[in-house]
């Protein structure tokens, strides 16, 4: 049975208490008498940082199988800012904005269409608009023929806010409440949608409503046994750091407390900055654990979570390891499927494993050599009868250029308007079928990556640099990548291996094929970027028609980037 549910699964990989570094006196634990302290409010702080991005990118073609849709080419921008008002030692709010984000340049659409082009002769046109491209029904398409389905233009917002939350430094530790990042940094399970992919860009933002208070527990243990005599280290590079959190992931109607879906967690991390073990030289180590627990009462959901992350450095070599294992039982995804295949809902088990692994060895300071390696656990099967064995890596960590980010992304998403078209008439209160939409996840699949990275010129304010690297990739199921939608509507019933079909209508098998990826980039210090990325898809049979059929694609990516 296929879903994804690992975006609500997160890990606090707690590098997020910037506020503990502002503590100027020890923290005593025995009980002490507060003077009333008069606030400056001139003492108020506010900072501005942000970006703005242009991307133009070629895909020839997007479709491997079909001329309905043969290449794309588009160019698109977004700008994001984030801000912070700080008042020293006591409360930070934080913000984030996006502005034009994937809006296309020009004034595009139809005059009086949907949507509507600024004026009725595009010669005289003056003013761009507010368009984006997705993927919907083509113009006298037929909405239950997948291959109708493809780029349409649409109307979209001028601003989007992803963050709003506020810190408050207490005696000992950090309360965070709002509008948060799900996590910190690049993780299988979350992304905070910052700068940090070797190849491509970020585009979303893994964000929840949590309330959550962190602290140092090594720093409480050595207050207790020094009393006053200690003083504290606020530096998050060291330490054990714990954190406790409450999650808001729905609330719907507020008379009624079943629909409500809630999570619960806690993250441990050992944190050391710099050691010399075995003679060795480590640095940034991070290991840290998380356990989750979400329920909802409507569905009699209740699935655990246990991320799990590793990074550290030794010499000449970085490495980093996560792995996460979902566990539980729910009938939320029975819900829409059940309908699509005229089948009763009922609780499934979830059992979803991922891993990721990358070493990095530095050779002197313009070459590193990568070896990466990354696991999703998959399903051949979207009969409600099956447990539910699919993991999803965050959308934003991105595995390669094109076969996960664009070819996979564009044939589920054709693929999920069709059977949303077959509910469309029908009452439901779950469309799992909007999570078999990839959005360029890296989902069912085992991958290898080997990379280099040579920095051909570099002094303090300019570098050039190129990177490339071979991915391959393999399905995680032994019966190989299936397409969730179609198989359901064509499941006949019997062994499911009789039923399934791949997004390209053929038979499914393991092998999706190797992808090379090339990268040349251009920095002005770290406030400019100038990157031009290119991978071509060599399509194995897990990409191949009935007719055995698929046709090699190529992507070309223009990209600039200016940060304050």
């Amino acid at each position: 049975m296929f879903a994804r549910v690992t975006g609500c699964l997160s890990v606090v990989s707690l590098l997020l208490l910037p506020a503990l570094v502002a503590a100027d006196e020890p923290v005593l634990i025995e009980p002490l008498e507060f003077e009333e302290e008069e606030v400056d409010e001139s003492r108020v702080n506010f900072s501005v940082d942000g970006e703005y991005r242009v991307r133009s990118l070629r895909i020839d073609p997007i479709a491997l199988n079909s001329t309905t849709v043969r290449d794309i080419r588009w160019t698109e921008q977004r700008g994001r800012l984030n801000a912070a008002a700080d008042l020293p030692g006591i409360i930070t709010l934080n913000a984030q904005v996006d502005l034009l984000d994937g809006v296309l340049f020009g004034d595009n659409g139809r005059f009086l269409g949907e949507p509507s082009s600024s004026t009725g002769v595009s010669l005289a046109t003056k003013t761009p608009n507010l368009t984006r491209w997705e993927i919907g029904l083509m113009p006298g398409g037929d909405p239950l023929n997948r291959q109708d389905y493809g780029p349409v233009l649409v109307d979209t917002d001028l601003a989007k806010l992803n963050l709003l939350y506020a810190d408050a430094l207490l005696p000992f530790g950090v309360l965070r409440v709002g509008r948060q990042p799900l996590n910190y940094g690049p993780t299988i399970t979350a992304h905070d949608g910052g700068r940090h992919n070797r190849w491509g860009v970020s585009e979303h933002v893994d964000a929840v409503d949590r309330i959550l208070f962190g602290t140092k527990l090594d720093e409480i243990l050595l207050t207790v046994i020094r009393g006053g005599d200690h003083t504290p280290n606020p530096s998050m590079d060291d330490g054990v750091v714990w954190a406790v959190f409450y999650d808001f992931m729905r609330q719907n109607n507020p008379a009624t407390f079943d629909d409500d879906l809630r999570q619960v967690g806690t993250n441990v991390q050992w944190l050391v900055s710099g050691a010399d073990w075995f003679g060795l030289d480590w640095r940034g180590l991070q290991l840290s654990a998380t356990l989750t627990h979400l329920r909802n009462e409507q569905f009699n959901s209740r699935i655990w979570a246990t991320p799990m992350q590793f990074r550290t450095g030794v010499n000449n070599v970085d490495l980093e390891l996560q792995f996460s294992h979902i566990r539980g039982e729910s009938e939320e995804i029975s819900v829409g499927f059940g309908a699509l295949t005229g089948r009763d809902p009922r609780a499934q088990d979830f059992e979803a494993y991922g891993g990721r692994g990358v070493v990095d060895v530095h050779l002197g300071q313009r070459v590193t050599l990568t070896m990466e390696a990354n696991y999703a656990s998959g399903d051949a099967s979207p009969r409600v009868t099956d447990p539910i064995t699919t993991f999803s890596f965050a959308r934003d960590l991105n595995v390669g250029l094109l076969l996960f980010e664009h070819i996979l992304a564009f044939e589920s998403a054709r693929s999920v308007a069709v059977g949303i078209e077959n509910l469309s008439g029908l009452d439901l209160e779950s469309f799992p079928l909007t999570e078999i939409q990839t959005d360029g996840r890296f989902t069912n699949a085992f991958a290898l990556f080997p990379q280099i990275y040579v920095s051909l010129f570099r002094n303090p304010t300019h570098e050039l640099y190129t990177r490339a690297g071979v991915l391959t990739a393999w399905s995680a199921t032994e019966l190989g990548a299936v397409d969730a939608v179609q198989t359901a509507l064509n499941d006949a019933g019997g062994p499911i291996e009789d039923n399934a079909i791949n997004y390209h209508g053929g038979v499914p098998a393991r092998f999706y094929g190797t992808e090379g990826n090339l990268q040349l980039g251009y920095r002005l210090r770290d406030n400019f970027f100038w990157t031009v990325e290119g991978a071509v898809l060599f399509p194995g049979p897990a990409l191949h028609d009935e007719h055995g059929d698929a046709v090699r694609s190529f992507l070309v990516e223009n990209r600039f980037e200016y940060l304050f």
